[in-house]
């Protein structure tokens, strides 16, 4: 059994900010519940489901908090393990947006759609059709399943057109698999599109493909009664088209550093509730300070660096495993060794997972401690 220490401790609920030993992972509440009603109210103008990624925050509570605001839409995991975690805290309507293989895994998956109200999983080829059709057999139940279709990201997914058509008509050959619709996730605009005109225009493009494949499937007797997209960068944009039924944004209860780069026409710091606050462990030069802040609390899987929340006179420029540098050299003010200083975070999806618990935060004061309850929960 581990031993438990000091550092397991979390902050006094109520508690000033101030008194929150760094570094730490903070949400702002206000933020965050202003940022989750704004996609909900998206949804609802656009009369399409906001089914909340999870991934990011991997806690019930929020996932919770998303479906209050959303009138129930439920939720998406990336990986059975996240599933389990979120069926055993309560949460009934779980669509699996991930292609699950290995008789042990798809064992566990029909265990789960067999406790839930809802639950729907994703395939894209034979390699995974079959073995689910078998498992789910050999245990007399049928499981819901999207078919992925590839839009442009070329991850995963069968190409839209013919290669769909014929993917469709496996899985309703399939007695014991109930084919829902389609996922058209169309994650490559973000890294194309630069300007708000671009989002649209990609996106656009994107359904008008995936609405051709939903007419080619439905031609053919084959209803495709969802079509599930969307991330928090473009569901705005693809959730207003007449062919998506579901929108699936994880990060917008947060943001980040990516979402700020990536779209400043529609995200500001203002807008970016999770953060981390550090301190200054060192000032070794006047032109350069360290925090204690680094890339086992900062995730560093992307390009984009850290930004200070609150000053725009101080640089994060380089990280080591649990070192931050500043570079001061344009500072305003003085950086002095037990300075606190916010950071915006990279990644949030990254950085949630490298975190036991999540600090929520509302007029300086500690107000929420969510565990991370699905971190490492990969399998």
């Amino acid at each position: 059994m581990p031993i438990s220490t000091m550092t397991e401790l979390k902050p006094s609920l109520y508690a000033s900010v101030d008194e929150v030993e760094t570094p730490a992972l903070l949400v702002d509440l206000d933020t965050m519940e202003a940022n989750i009603q704004d996609y909900a109210s998206f949804a609802t103008e656009n009369d399409v489901r906001l089914r909340s990624h999870i991934k990011t925050h991997k806690n019930a509570e929020i996932a919770h908090l998303q479906n209050e605001y959303s009138g129930g839409g439920g939720i998406v995991c990336q990986t059975l393990g996240e599933a389990e975690v979120m069926a055993k805290n309560g949460i009934h309507d779980i669509y699996l947006s991930y292609q699950v293989v290995g008789r042990p895994k798809l064992e566990r998956l029909v265990w789960l759609a067999q406790k839930l109200d809802r639950f729907t999983t994703t395939v894209d080829g034979p390699g995974n059709i079959a073995p689910l059709q078998t498992v789910a057999a050999d245990h007399y139940v049928t499981i819901d399943v999207i078919l992925e279709v590839d839009v442009g990201l070329h991850r995963t997914g069968v190409p839209l057109g013919e290669s769909a058509l014929q993917m469709a008509r496996l899985i309703q050959e399939q007695s014991h698999l109930n084919f829902c619709g389609l996922l058209a996730y169309e994650a490559h605009v973000k890294s194309k599109a630069e300007t708000r005109t671009e989002y649209e225009r990609y996106c656009t493009e994107a359904m008008d493909r995936t609405q051709e494949t939903v007419e080619l499937l439905e031609a053919e007797g084959i209803p495709v009664e969802e079509v599930k997209v969307g991330g928090t960068a473009t569901s705005k944009y693809s959730g207003e088209h007449p062919a998506v039924t579901e929108i699936n944004p994880g990060m917008y209860p947060f943001m980040d550093v990516g979402e700020l780069e990536h779209r400043p026409f529609d995200v500001d710091k203002d807008d970016c509730a999770a953060t981390i606050i550090s301190t200054v462990i060192s000032k070794p030069t006047a032109d350069r300070a360290v925090v204690d802040a680094g890339s086992k609390t900062l995730s560093m899987d992307k390009p984009q660096l850290p930004v200070p929340k609150y000053r725009e006179d101080i640089t994060y420029v380089n990280a080591s495993e649990e070192h931050g540098w500043l570079d001061t050299s344009d500072s305003e003010k003085s950086v002095d060794v037990g300075d606190r200083i916010e950071f915006i975070v990279p990644h949030v999806c990254a950085t949630i997972n490298l975190h036991d618990t999540i600090v929520g935060v509302r007029d300086g004061r500690v107000e929420e401690l969510w565990d991370v309850q699905a971190r490492g929960k990969v399998k």
